[in-house]
């Protein structure tokens, strides 16, 4: 031991460093509070001029969108999204009618629903940063869980973008 001291104090370190990040990366999460309101989301709801779903006075309401003559608007799809399970389920109008919202961007216990972001570029000559909207997260407490939301092949994920649009927390 005392012959290759030097080599252990090498072999070490980089362990060692590796160690610390993961703790750095892992340990949040383990002491942060879970989240627990689940929200309401639409997908297919960003065309041209206007939102066809809103949250007013902390209910759901439903607007008339004018739309140029020859283009067909896709579907306008509402979902709740649990975030225990990870899971989401489509309810019809009527139903997300009666719930009650709170449109805040946080939630009471400090999540939000944001996009990923992702790098492009070569550091540190070019760095290019922009968001990744095909990933969407819930962050807070320095943690965040990407979210299981419906693919192209169960409900049509992007149009020009994301259609994800969050509408609010359910109270």
């Amino acid at each position: 031991m005392k012959k290759n001291f030097s080599l252990v104090i090498g072999i070490a370190i980089p362990i060692l460093m590796i160690a610390l990040v993961a703790a750095s990366i892992y340990l949040p999460g383990l002491f942060s509070p879970p989240p627990k309101v689940n929200f309401l989301y639409v997908l297919g709801d960003n065309h041209y001029e206007g939102q066809q779903y809103v949250v007013e006075n902390g209910k759901l309401a439903k607007r008339e969108v004018k739309y140029p003559e020859h283009y067909t608007p896709g579907v306008a799809r509402l979902f709740v999204h649990n975030v225990t399970m990870n899971e989401s389920r489509e309810v019809l109008f009527e139903e997300a009618q009666q719930l009650s919202l709170d449109a805040n961007a946080k939630s009471l216990n400090g999540y939000e629903v944001v996009y990923g972001s992702r790098g492009d570029g070569l550091f540190p000559f070019f760095f290019i940063s922009s968001t990744d909207y095909d990933s969407v997260y819930l962050k807070g407490h320095r943690t965040s869980k990407k979210l299981n939301l419906p693919s192209p092949a169960t409900g049509g994920w992007r149009y020009y973008g994301s259609n994800f649009r969050f509408l609010g927390w359910l109270k």
